[in-house]
């Protein structure tokens, strides 16, 4: 095998995918699932591969953060970040992302960060 002039590797066939970032403030005022991503539906989600970060931005040791990322309503992947922390993940296979706060309220809502950059097929 040799390389390509600086074109890719000769083993791997290029994909052409997009790419798109997305990030934004999560401000949640009930203990009720909030959907915080949604994946166009022209885009079948078992072609999307997606990671990024999510921030819990909370200082109360009871403002847990639970992040559940979902292909229709069948649970992919689930992660609780506890308050001041932050995760990082690489999920691929849903099409909806819902974030629960453990003790959010109008006057004390709950409060961080998501981030990401998912990843599919052109065509």
């Amino acid at each position: 095998m040799g390389c390509k002039d600086g074109m890719g590797f000769t083993c791997c066939p290029e994909k052409e995918f997009v790419q798109d970032k997305l990030c934004c403030d999560i401000r949640l005022t009930t203990t009720t699932a909030t959907t915080v991503y949604i994946l166009d539906s022209s885009i079948a989600c078992a072609g999307l591969f997606a990671s990024g970060m999510i921030k819990n931005c909370n200082t109360a040791v009871t403002d847990t953060l639970t992040v559940t990322f979902l292909r229709g309503t069948t649970t992919i992947r689930t992660i609780t970040i506890p308050a001041g922390g932050c995760a990082a993940f690489t999920v691929s296979g849903f099409d909806t992302i819902n974030v629960v706060a453990a003790a959010a309220t109008p006057e004390a809502p709950a409060v961080g960060e998501i981030c990401i950059t998912p990843r599919y097929r052109i065509g």
